[in-house]
């Protein structure tokens, strides 16, 4: 689509809700948005029929391609076909923009039970299918693992080829961030099917493996700021940690674990992130912080889908609906601020003049959202809807079918 016009729409900005408004995208970019626009400007109509016209999604952290590629343990999928099969699920639930959230520094034990594939082969092989045609703008978030003492290296060298688009610490050792001593212990002997002798002897183990940190930790975060790319703390439980991670010029706090560390992350000028699927399902899975209580007090200003995607459009309505938050603000949660906190605001996140044309239409169906199209740069590359797609003489449009030719 060269150029086309969204009419009779409910459309979102970053500081509004327009009704009976039409937006106008020529050569893939956003160039007019007004009440009516002369069809003359445009060989395309979209016929919003009154639905909502929001940004697409900009979700910075997603599990779902590492999920993709071994949807159970033993069961490999070859990774470009798990690259292109997420695309497409995930084209369909509204996003525009997705950084692919994937692992380095676990135990290599638990790797090797995960997948029979390497992990320089996975980073290599969605890094090479992000290059080509594609469906939506890809990303790579490396979660680096701190006790991953052996891949320490292997983050330079992987930021240095150029393939990581973002940078998370994480430090899932028991008994503080996210998992409590209690929680490991309960969590173990269910899971592993083991004693609670046995889960406390797993448990003295993890808190005695060394983690990355001091200058080793510094200059790993210095060589992403080198590189211009964006750097954040994970899980933090308290306000020294969220100050610490400041200090050393992380500008993301995912996930913080309590109130007090998200405000202050929020006080010290931070990104702060928190999972739309503890939103959608009402609570932390670990019994941490909640996430609509952090959102409706101003500490969390980002929503990313964690491991369920489709969790964050449904939470941007959840907050509207149900707690009163302004549409334009919810919205902004998966969209505008997650931009701004990759540093990608300056072409996508929000509709508005000068923009790329990343957009959804989403219907609302029993109040629940549905996306019935998503367009990336101007072209339409998800469809699930029977509205009519005309030129301006009224016959059928047939040129709005889906396509990868990005």
């Amino acid at each position: 689509m060269n150029s086309f016009i969204i009419n009779n729409a409910t459309v979102v900005t970053p500081y509004e809700v327009l009704n009976n408004t039409s937006v106008l995208v020529e050569h893939g970019i956003i160039t007019h948005i007004a009440g009516q626009i002369d069809d003359k400007y445009a060989a395309t109509i979209i016929d919003a029929g009154g639905d909502i016209v929001m940004p697409g999604i900009v979700d910075i952290h997603t599990d779902a391609m590492d999920a993709e590629i071994v949807p159970r343990t033993g069961a490999d999928i070859p990774i470009a076909v798990a690259f292109r099969e997420l695309e497409r699920k995930m084209s369909g639930c509204g996003f525009t923009t997705v950084y692919h959230s994937m692992h380095l520094g676990y135990n290599m034990a638990e790797l090797h039970s995960r997948s029979k594939y390497g992990r320089d082969e996975i980073f290599e092989t969605v890094y090479k299918a992000s290059k080509g045609r594609t469906l939506l703008n890809n990303k790579i978030h490396l979660r680096f693992e701190l006790s991953g003492i052996n891949a320490y290296e292997k983050c330079f060298e992987l930021m240095d080829k150029g393939y990581i688009s973002m940078l998370s610490v994480m430090d899932h050792t028991p008994g503080q961030g996210q998992i409590s001593k209690e929680y490991f212990i309960k969590f173990y002997m269910k899971m592993e099917k083991k004693t609670e002798e046995e889960a406390n002897e797993a448990y003295e183990q993890k808190i005695a493996m060394p983690v990355i940190a001091g200058e080793k930790l510094e200059a790993l975060i210095r060589h992403a700021q080198k590189l211009h790319i964006p750097v954040a703390s994970h899980d933090d439980d308290t306000v020294e940690k969220v100050n610490y991670a400041h200090s050393l010029g992380v500008n993301i706090c995912e996930f913080p674990i309590t109130m007090e560390t998200a405000l202050e992350a929020e006080k010290l000028g931070m990104h702060v992130v928190g999972g739309a699927s503890n939103i959608l399902r009402g609570g932390s899975l670990s019994g941490n912080l909640n996430m609509k209580d952090a959102v409706l007090a101003g500490a969390v200003d980002t929503l990313c889908s964690d491991y369920y995607p489709p969790a964050i459009l449904h939470s941007v309505f959840k907050l509207h609906n149900e707690a009163g938050l302004p549409l334009h603000e919810a919205v902004n949660l998966a969209t505008l601020n997650p931009a701004k906190a990759a540093g990608i605001s300056n072409y996508t996140g929000s509709i508005e003049a000068g923009k790329d044309a990343d957009l959804i239409i989403v219907k609302l169906i029993d109040e629940i959202p549905m996306v019935t199209h998503t367009i990336v740069k101007g072209h339409l590359v998800a469809q699930a809807s029977n509205k009519i797609n005309y030129n301006k003489d009224h016959t059928l449009n047939d040129n709005l079918s889906l396509t990868n030719e990005l």
